[in-house]
């Protein structure tokens, strides 16, 4: 790759990342598949690096209807087949399995509570991180400690302070 064209590229990373940081991190959100989004992307970005997943945010948004829940939820085994070959992707079968099943759990939360961010900020129990991850990984596929802590404090759901009280130590 020319250089110019790699400087060209990670200015557009670098502006994803600042409107990720601006618009996206630390905001209560207020849309059901866009809530569905961070969390996916949470689960995607699990062992890489969230430039990488950033770089790929159009390719995941084609890949996955917009993130529109009831259309992940509808997809099946010839559909992660097609998944598993698209370059625009992480092209990890069991987080793209997670995705799915994922989606089709908040199908049930936003039958039983009226919406997945109603259930989010309003019926999950608890404040502190350890307790609601207790409860995420429970509720959730591939949602691990880190994957919840990340989630959690982008989508305002605990304090920055409180998620960095556990931050996985170096």
């Amino acid at each position: 790759m020319p250089t110019e064209d790699y400087h060209h590229l990670l200015t557009e990373v670098d502006h994803l990342q600042d409107w990720y940081s601006n618009t996206i991190w630390g905001q209560r959100i207020m849309c059901d598949d866009t809530l569905f989004e961070v969390m996916s992307l949470q689960v995607f970005q699990a062992g890489l690096t969230w430039r990488m997943i950033l770089n790929k945010r159009d390719g995941f948004r084609s890949a996955f209807g917009n993130w529109s829940i009831k259309t992940v939820a509808s997809l099946g085994t010839p559909e992660v087949e097609v998944l598993l070959n698209d370059p625009g992707i992480i092209r990890n079968r069991l987080k793209i399995q997670a995705t799915i099943e994922n989606a089709r759990i908040i199908l049930a939360i936003q039958t039983e509570h009226g919406s997945f961010c109603n259930w989010f900020y309003n019926v999950l129990e608890g404040t502190e991180y350890p307790d609601l991850q207790k409860t995420l990984r429970r509720t959730f596929k591939f949602m691990g400690p880190e994957i919840s802590r990340m989630w959690l404090m982008a989508s305002s759901r605990i304090t920055t302070e409180e998620g960095y009280k556990y931050r996985p130590k170096v």
